[in-house]
C-alpha cells in the first residue's frame, strides 16, 4: 500500500463513505502506520480501524510509557498539565454554578480534577493508564477511577459537565462514548472537548499522524461528527478551532450522512504543498520551534524549582487563575 492508493474501509464515521485515499504509511517516529482520508467529508483516521482490544491493552500500561517516558509525569510535564488546566477551568466554570459536578475523562495525572475541586466544583475522573491514575491520587488525594470508559460504573444523569482534552481522537468509537455521556450528562448539562487541529498544522506529514490518535479532525468534522450525536456548540464560540463546548440538543441519528464539499481536496493540498519535507524547512519553523522549546524549559526548569511539592506548584497556579464559577447553568431548548 502507498500514497495515493484507494481502498475500502468501514463506513465513514461522518458521511458513510468506504473509500479511502491513503495520505500515508509512516507515523511519528517512522513507524509503519498507513493513514486514509475520506474523499467525502474530510476526515483523517487509521486505515484499517484498530481493534478495540488491542487499544485497551496499549492505553492500560503502554501509552504514558512510550509518548511521556515514564509510568509517572516529569514535573515539568505536571507543570505543563497544571496551566493548561488552570486555563481550561477558567473557561468551563463560566458556565457552571459552585458546586456543579464535574467527570473528565482521560484525566491522565489528575491535574484537571484537582483544579476543579480546587475551584469550587465536585469533580472525578476516569483514566485507564494505572501509572498516572495511582499518581493522580497520590500527589492530588483526587478521585480516580482507573478503568476503560465503558467499565467505569457512571451513574445516570449524574454530572453537570463532563470534559475530554485531547481525548476524542484516541477512541475507538467516539459514538459508543458520546451514547454513555449523554447518559451520564444531567439534561442541561455540557460537554467539553478538545483535540487537535489538523487544518492548518505546521508539521511534516511524516510527524503528523502517529498510533495513538486514531481520528484525526477539523473544527468542521469533529463539529458534524458531534451533531450526529446529538450535540450542538454553545453560541459565541470560535468554531475555527477544535476546542468546543457543546450542549445535547437533539436525537442521536447516525445514519444521517454529512458531506464537506472541498474539504479533503484542501487537506491534501496542504499534505502536499505546506507539510512537505521542503516547506517545512523553508518555512523557518524548525528554528522557530527549537527556540520556543529552549525558552519553555528554562521557564519550566525555574518554575518547578519554587515548589516542594506538585500540588503545591497547583495551588499557586489555581490562586493566580482566579477561577469563578458563574452561578448558573445556560438554558438550552431541545431541538
Amino acid at each position: 500500500m502507498k500514497t495515493g492508493d484507494i481502498v475500502q474501509d468501514k463506513a465513514c464515521l461522518v458521511c458513510g463513505d468506504t473509500n479511502r485515499e491513503i495520505v500515508a504509511t509512516l507515523g511519528r517516529g517512522f513507524v509503519p502506520l498507513t493513514t486514509g482520508l475520506c474523499g467525502g467529508c474530510g476526515l483523517v483516521s487509521h486505515t484499517p480501524m484498530p481493534d478495540a482490544e488491542e487499544v485497551h491493552a496499549f492505553y492500560a500500561k503502554k501509552y504514558r510509557l512510550d509518548y511521556k517516558g515514564g509510568y509517572e509525569p516529569k514535573r515539568k510535564h505536571s507543570l505543563r498539565a497544571i496551566r493548561g488546566a488552570a486555563a481550561r477551568a477558567k473557561r468551563v466554570a463560566a458556565y457552571l454554578p459552585t458546586g456543579a459536578r464535574v467527570l473528565d475523562i482521560g484525566a491522565s495525572s489528575g491535574e484537571f480534577t484537582y483544579v476543579m475541586n480546587r475551584a469550587g466544583f465536585q469533580a472525578t475522573g476516569i483514566e485507564p493508564n494505572q501509572g498516572y491514575a495511582a499518581f493522580a491520587r497520590r500527589a492530588y488525594g483526587v478521585d480516580i477511577v482507573n478503568a476503560p470508559l465503558e467499565e467505569a460504573g457512571v451513574g445516570d444523569a449524574a454530572f453537570d459537565l463532563i470534559t475530554l482534552n485531547h481525548v476524542f481522537e484516541h477512541l475507538v468509537d467516539p459514538f459508543e462514548a458520546l451514547t454513555m455521556i449523554r447518559r451520564w450528562l444531567k439534561p442541561s448539562g455540557l460537554l467539553f472537548i478538545e483535540v487537535p487541529n489538523l487544518e492548518g498544522v505546521r508539521k511534516q506529514v511524516t510527524h503528523t499522524f502517529h498510533y495513538a490518535h486514531i481520528w484525526n479532525f477539523t473544527p468542521q468534522t469533529l463539529v458534524a461528527t458531534l451533531e450526529k450525536a446529538g450535540f450542538t456548540p454553545l453560541p459565541d464560540q470560535d468554531l475555527k478551532g477544535t476546542s468546543i463546548i457543546f450542549a445535547a440538543t437533539g436525537a442521536m441519528d447516525l445514519a444521517h450522512s454529512v458531506k464537506l464539499p472541498g474539504l479533503a481536496q484542501r487537506l491534501k493540498a496542504q499534505f502536499r504543498e505546506e507539510q512537505s519535507t521542503l516547506a517545512y524547512v523553508l518555512s523557518g519553523a524548525p528554528i522557530h520551534r527549537r527556540w520556543a522549546r529552549l525558552l519553555r524549559n528554562i521557564d519550566e526548569l525555574q518554575t518547578v524549582r519554587r515548589y516542594p511539592t506538585v500540588q503545591a506548584m497547583a495551588v499557586a497556579i489555581v490562586e493566580a487563575a482566579r477561577i469563578t464559577p458563574s452561578g448558573t447553568l445556560p438554558k438550552q431548548k431541545a431541538a
